[in-house]
């Protein structure tokens, strides 16, 4: 009994300090599947999901606090976000509202007038061209915060995660 109650203390202890230390991420949103996530050192590409701290994006300003917890020191949550756009793409609106990134229409990106609860939202306006040193980040879900809302993110805060194992949140 005592032999089980060590190891559980001492698993219990490294995934504390794998949570601490960033590397282990869990994500409960709609961003992206629900579960465990390993951050990665490796160069971003398109499709690639990312770890970002709100504070990475351009436009944060107008976003009320309601619209992103805080953890237990008080300290914001980080966005699990797909990364849609790499430096030197163009993002803008075709004509039926989706987004289109470097040319590719990207399904379920219209823009929301509206939350959930009727408040209105702001949009980054669009068309822009991604500085070198940004990206463009969305959600699976349309519903999402992503840069439909906050405009680029800087690139070198956002951390590269792979999935250890995740579900689907619908």
């Amino acid at each position: 009994m005592r032999r089980i109650a060590a190891l559980i203390l001492l698993v219990g202890a490294a995934l504390a300090a794998l949570f601490c230390s960033g590397r282990l991420v869990m994500n409960t949103t709609y961003s992206v599947p629900v579960g465990l996530w390993w951050r990665v050192d490796e160069t971003l590409q398109c499709g690639d999901t990312v770890r970002v701290p709100i504070a990475a994006f351009k436009s944060t300003g107008w976003m009320p606090e309601r619209y992103w917890r805080k953890n237990g020191w008080g300290e914001s949550r980080d966005f699990l976000k797909h990364v849609a756009g790499l430096s030197d793409d163009l993002v803008e609106t075709d004509s039926s509202g989706l987004l289109r990134v470097a040319g590719k229409v990207i399904a379920n990106s219209t823009p929301l007038s509206f939350d959930k609860a009727g408040r209105p939202l702001s949009t980054f306006p669009l068309p822009v061209r991604l500085a070198s040193d940004e990206v463009w980040l969305l959600s699976d879900s349309p519903r999402g915060f992503d840069s439909r809302y906050l405009g680029p993110a800087k690139r070198e805060q956002c951390h590269k995660v792979k999935p250890i194992l995740t579900w689907s949140n619908r």
